[in-house]
């Protein structure tokens, strides 16, 4: 038997629903929860990353810093140093030898002796010039021969060494009343300051500057934004240069070529320099950006599975709702509201195409008897055994469904009344011949049959009462028989 017409349809939109429940639920947490890991890693970046790792990079520097301090100050109060100025400098193998053990022993860049009793500067490698007040050169070591305190970090250039930039610790020698006597020290290459900057750019994947009191950028990372010399020349950041340079430690952002960036700078007063730490905030930001997209697709892959299982349930639901509605539970053939629906599907055919079609009401003969001898649990299976044999008898495009109590009605597509009432005759023959099992036996039935053919202006009550009629009659003519309205 095939059903024609189906219950309307509510998985469609159950799903769908479903789907834009999911699909918005989680698309506003993913989102909102990006935005507020966003906003979150950006305040860590401000208020902690970044001052951190200035920070560690101002302590490395004063780690790095303190050997050569300590050095200074043992040169100045070695005896030897002492000694050898006040014995009137005379043995230059003896002071060069000194300066050269200094600078191997403790790994340092220069080492050097400034007398200011003879204003020659001795230097590792020996004598190398004399110092003068006419030379600009040589300001720094009047600078030091008057200043008030022990040392001081002064940034130079290294005319011994091939005016390498460095970084000079100088203190004052003095004698045993007091008096001053001469100025030592050592050097630091600004490579030290360099490997700082490699070493927390690798680490840390943020770009460093160490600019001076005038803005002049004297070292930076590899592969950092601003080539330019000075920050006040750079784009973006020019325009907060003061700040920076103004400021004692602090955190700021400007723009460069389209992207944000987020710096933190912090003064370093024994070099008189400003360490810039320097953060793209897309590159910081692409970590959330890829959970982002990998909870998404992820989360999309769950629902899909998920709206996969929903379907098929729900599909599994309706499929059963369905046969509850339209099927009758006893016979499993198609009960009266699944009827409806097929003729009225017929009709609209019919007014359509012209396709005719009859229907068959079905009667079976004295089955009060049967309810009444067998009782009603074997009438029960005698309705299910003869639907079996409607079934397995009429056309497969047929719909065979039961009207009531013990009566069942066949619609016939594409068949005209005679043909209706030949397949009737047939499945009166065949139940005619069948014993139907019963505790008491086997037990042999008839039934009545009344045929009806759709016609012009016809509507479902008009055909199904004149079906009603032609089986009325055929009762009434003595019944296992079958008549044509």
């Amino acid at each position: 038997m095939q059903i024609r017409g189906r219950l309307p349809p509510m998985k469609k939109p159950l799903v769908a629903l479903i789907s834009v429940i999911l699909i918005a639920g989680f698309l506003v947490t993913n989102i909102s929860n990006y935005y507020i890991s966003k906003q979150s890693l950006r305040q860590a970046l401000i208020n902690n990353e970044l001052p951190l790792t200035s920070n560690n990079i101002y302590s490395e520097i004063q780690r790095d810093l303190l050997q050569p301090v300590f050095v200074a100050s043992l040169m100045a109060n070695d005896t030897l140093v002492k000694d050898w100025l006040l014995e009137g400098e005379q043995e230059l193998d003896q002071i060069t030898r000194y300066l050269d053990e200094i600078r191997n022993r403790y790994n340092v860049f220069t080492s050097f002796l400034v007398s200011d009793a003879t204003r020659n500067y001795y230097h590792f490698s020996g004598l190398s010039q004399v110092i003068s007040e006419q030379d600009p050169r040589d300001s720094w070591y009047f600078r030091v021969r008057a200043m008030s305190e022990a040392s001081e970090l002064n940034v130079d250039f290294n005319a011994e060494q091939n005016n390498a930039l460095t970084i000079f610790i100088n203190h004052r020698v003095l004698g045993y009343e007091g008096q001053f006597l001469a100025a030592v020290g050592v050097g630091l290459k600004i490579d030290a300051v360099a490997n700082i900057i490699s070493r927390y750019r690798e680490k840390f994947g943020r770009n460093i500057y160490f600019i001076d009191a005038e803005g002049t950028i004297l070292v930076r990372s590899e592969g950092a934004n601003i080539s330019e010399g000075t920050i006040q020349e750079a784009e973006g950041i020019s325009l907060i240069s003061q700040q920076i340079l103004n400021s004692e430690q602090g955190f700021y952002e400007y723009e460069h070529l389209g992207e944000r960036m987020l710096i933190s700078s912090r003064n370093i007063p024994e070099l008189g320099w400003r360490v810039v730490v320097e953060q793209q905030e897309s590159e910081a930001l692409s970590a959330i950006r890829h959970s982002l997209i990998m909870n998404t697709l992820i989360g999309l892959g769950v629902i899909a599975v998920t709206l996969i299982i929903v379907n098929l349930n729900v599909t599994r639901f309706q499929a059963r709702l369905e046969r509850m509605a339209s099927t009758d539970k006893l016979t499993g053939a198609g009960n009266r509201a699944m009827f409806d629906i097929v003729i009225s599907n017929a009709l609209r055919r019919y007014q359509r195409d012209k396709q005719v079609f009859s229907v068959v009401m079905l009667d079976i003969d004295h089955f009060k008897r049967v309810n009444d001898t067998y009782g009603h649990l074997a009438g029960d299976k005698i309705i299910k055994a003869i639907t079996r044999v409607i079934q397995n008898t009429m056309r497969e495009s047929d719909t065979l469904c039961r009207w009531g109590g013990e009566e069942l009605v066949i619609l016939t597509h594409n068949c005209a009344t005679g043909n209706a009432a030949q397949l009737a005759e047939k499945i009166r023959q065949t139940i005619a011949r069948e014993e139907f099992q019963t505790l008491s036996g086997p037990l042999s039935l008839t039934i009545s049959a009344g045929v009806a053919q759709v016609q012009n202006g016809d509507d479902a009550d008009g055909i199904i009462r004149r079906a009603d009629e032609a089986l009325y009659r055929a009762k009434h003519q003595g019944r296992n028989c079958v008549r044509q309205a």
